[in-house]
């Protein structure tokens, strides 16, 4: 069976590398499997995060949750270091957010969306 795509993270190479890492970090502990993207757009490293095994709705909920918390706690670590999370979550069939303007119940929203 192959790998269902949960969304990609485009994250603003404007930020530390070592703050995409730690996203990156937060994002595995979670046990989510990532993938670089190997359509990199010029600015912008593109973190595509992919949900392994079945795809049950339940297991894909449960994805969606680890997500987004992992998301808002490194949103909340940048922002006490003074830093704004600047990129975006994307799916071909939703709209894009903006994670520097969407509130953390809004990630969590547009996560949970099948």
């Amino acid at each position: 069976m192959s790998d269902i795509p949960l969304c990609s993270i485009a994250i603003s190479s404007t930020l530390p590398p070592d703050e995409i890492e730690s996203l990156q970090t937060s994002l595995q502990i979670t046990k989510v499997k990532l993938q670089k993207s190997t359509d990199r757009v010029l600015g912008v490293d593109d973190i595509v995060v992919i949900v392994s095994g079945v795809a049950a709705t339940a297991q894909l909920i449960d994805y969606g949750i680890k997500v987004g918390q992992a998301i808002a706690n490194w949103r909340r670590r940048l922002r006490e270091k003074g830093i704004e999370p600047a990129g975006k979550l994307t799916h071909p069939k939703r709209p894009p957010l903006d994670l520097s303007t969407a509130t953390d119940e809004e990630i969590q929203a547009w996560l949970s969306q099948e």
